[in-house]
């Protein structure tokens, strides 16, 4: 057998488009979706690339804390804790105007500002800085007067 040129080779040209250009539907047109629907599906998407580092104007944006005032900013945070905590010792009244104490309450809220405190130390404004370690000397000494027992003064 004589091996076959390309200029010899015939060219088959098959039209896959499923409108004619008059818009309506090919006759003889076979979707390829039965071929498709047989081969299995694809590997998933690779995991996105990571985002890119922020750029000087984005990165002090963003390590801008919110306004005082701003829901959510972090002064808020610590001035709710300690109002719930100064209103669960009793020293501020709640909003129905009782003061209630709750010794568990309290501890509780000033367990969180401790921990805040110690998982932010080093990224806090000096703002934020001072005061959570006011609040904290405050309800500490607070809740040590507020729990002791009658009586239980030291002897000097």
């Amino acid at each position: 057998m004589d091996p076959v040129t390309e200029e010899e080779k015939p060219i088959r040209v098959v039209d896959r488009r499923m409108f004619t250009p008059e818009g309506e539907l090919r006759p003889g047109y076979e979707a390829e979706e039965r071929e498709e629907a047989r081969k299995p599906p694809p590997p998933p998407p690779a995991a996105p690339p990571p985002p890119e580092a922020p750029r000087a104007k984005d990165a002090e944006e963003a390590s801008t804390p919110p306004p005082a005032g701003e829901p959510g900013g972090l002064l808020e945070i610590i001035r709710s804790l300690g109002t719930t905590a100064y209103a669960a010792l009793g020293l501020v009244p709640d909003p129905s105007g009782a003061r209630r104490r709750d010794p568990a309450i309290a501890r509780q809220m000033i367990d969180w500002l401790s921990v805040l405190e110690l998982k932010t130390r080093g990224n806090l404004t000096f703002e934020e800085s001072d005061l959570l370690s006011r609040i904290l000397y405050e309800l500490r000494m607070a809740y040590v007067e507020v729990t002791r027992p009658p009586g239980g003064e030291p002897k000097r």
